[in-house]
């Protein structure tokens, strides 16, 4: 009975290991031409204080004009005020959060516009294309461990245009609930199976 407890012990923190991500932290700095037109994350650590933090579920925004569309619009929130109300363009971005990398190949997909960094623990600098440009796709590939790494992406949007901040791995979103990896259910469903079988040979055993 002892093996049973822990093998359905260990198939259930599999799967809250698999489900647990942290939601998309994100600060913001308002008039950063200077940052925006060179978006590096060790810069956003010189900016201080920022205007505003938030939490977002998944990154997947986009805008024609950043002359005229307010960061609340951009981002779907409501942070409101002075902050919410002011528009777009020359705004610095900081995104923090935590994402999931499965055992071996993993596609990353990081459309922008303008600049950006994206640097992963246990990985490095993925994406290293600081100053403005058109949108591009930012396509990759990542070798992952089957566990869960920390990000920091850093984004300025500058010189009006489009606006464009999307972050994409294994076709889907990054995002801030996250279900177990397709790894993770593996392990998950050999713990239960193991548990069942040990279910089954201690009853054959009192049978008998």
């Amino acid at each position: 009975m002892r093996k049973l407890i822990l093998g359905v012990a260990a198939a259930a923190a599999l799967f809250t290991a698999g489900a647990a991500q942290a939601s998309i932290n994100v600060s913001l700095w308002l008039d950063q031409p200077g940052f925006a037109t060179n978006a590096t994350i060790a810069g956003a650590g010189l900016l201080g204080a920022p205007d505003a933090t938030l939490t977002l579920p998944l990154l997947n925004f986009s805008t024609g004009n950043s002359d005229v569309t307010t960061i609340d619009e951009f981002l779907g929130s409501s942070i409101g005020g002075a902050v919410g109300g002011h528009v777009l363009d020359n705004t610095a971005f900081l995104f923090t959060g935590s994402l999931f990398l499965n055992v071996g190949n993993n596609a990353f997909v990081v459309p922008h516009d303008d600049g950006l960094q994206l640097f992963i623990d246990g990985i490095g600098l993925v994406v290293d294309e600081p100053g403005p440009t058109g949108e591009v796709d930012t396509p990759f590939n990542v070798t992952g461990d089957g566990f869960t790494h920390n990000f920091t992406m850093s984004y300025g949007e500058c010189c009006g245009g489009p606006a464009v901040i999307r972050f994409i791995v294994n076709d889907a979103p990054v995002t801030g609930g996250g279900v177990p990896e397709p790894a993770t259910w593996s392990l998950m469903i050999m713990g239960f199976g193991t548990a069942g079988a040990m279910l089954r040979r201690r009853r054959s055993a009192i049978a008998a």
